[in-house]
């Protein structure tokens, strides 16, 4: 009990001496860990937006007037249906996209208020599982069916443009962190261990007198890990600020991320940045402490 008291006691007061190098170092780790919490953020960003591409994979077909309505309804759509690939099949009429397409532009109401006549054609929109299933369906449905139908519609090749990029972008990820985790710990240690040079006559007390390496490092652990957690609450609340303000102005403006922000955890990246943060700390407070012990030696 007495041995934990006074390293606790010894932390306290390396710590008052060294305040101003800790200041720094409390900079530079809150500068990495949200560094790391808005990468969570832009994974958490790109999940969105690829959960909403696959939940709206649909191909439109446009219909060539004068097709047999009851043909498409008995025959036509029961079949595209049991494609494998198929999830859903709807059928819009004239009239409905006549009403969807007012709804969307309500510029337009004007315009169809003058017009006898509906321009717009009948369509199918067939929604399928996969991205993979988007140009497989859309040339079955021209080769089964292409006597009815006048065009074809399904952006195909702009969705696999966007899905090679977000795989690229998965492994930019683990390159990423791999050298955030090199990097932050490097300059971590670098930081803590200027605050520990500041103290090599402690240090050198502490070995005349007959303190074991562990019993000298483990102020400097403490210290490391009040740190990490002090950089974390940091990084937390200032990924908190920016997650509520900044994500919340670009989810105004675009409808389907309308409900982004309830889709990051904060309690996800709190805990992340928590355990990052700590371990931070503890390596950093060893391997400095470790690398100045052996200088003595």
């Amino acid at each position: 009990m007495y041995s934990l008291r006074y390293i606790l006691y010894e932390t306290w007061l390396s710590m008052k001496k060294s305040a101003t190098m800790l200041f720094s170092a409390v900079i530079i780790i809150t500068t990495a860990l949200s560094l790391l919490g808005f990468f969570i953020v832009s994974q958490n960003f790109l999940k969105v937006v690829l959960k909403d591409i696959e939940n709206n994979l649909q191909i439109v077909v446009f219909l060539e007037d004068g097709f047999n309505e009851r043909t498409l309804k008995e025959v036509i759509i029961p079949s595209v249906k049991e494609y494998p690939q198929v999830s859903k099949v709807d059928y819009i009429d004239k009239e409905q996209a006549r009403e969807e397409l007012k709804k969307d532009i309500s510029e337009l109401n004007e315009i169809f208020s003058v017009i006898e006549d509906n321009p717009l054609p009948s369509s199918l929109r067939v929604s399928v599982s996969a991205p993979e299933a988007l140009e497989t369906v859309a040339e079955r449905l021209k080769k089964e069916n292409g006597i009815i139908i006048d065009e074809i519609t399904y952006g195909g090749e702009n969705v696999r443009n966007f899905l090679k990029a977000s795989e690229k972008f998965k492994q930019f990820s683990v390159i990423f962190l791999t050298l955030f985790i090199i990097t932050s710990v490097i300059v971590t240690s670098s930081t803590i261990k200027l605050t520990i040079y500041s103290r090599k006559s402690d240090i050198e007390i502490m070995k005349l007198v007959g303190a074991t390496d562990w019993y000298v490092k483990w102020p400097y652990i403490i210290e490391g890990v009040v740190l990490g957690l002090f950089s974390s609450f940091l990084a937390i609340m200032l990924v908190l600020f920016l997650k509520n303000s900044a994500a919340l102005e670009v989810a105004k403006s675009i409808q389907f991320l309308s409900g982004f922000n309830s889709e990051i955890s904060m309690l996800e990246i709190a805990w992340k940045l928590l355990v990052v943060g700590i371990l931070q700390g503890i390596i950093g407070a060893l391997w400095s402490a470790s690398s100045i012990l052996s200088e003595k030696e």
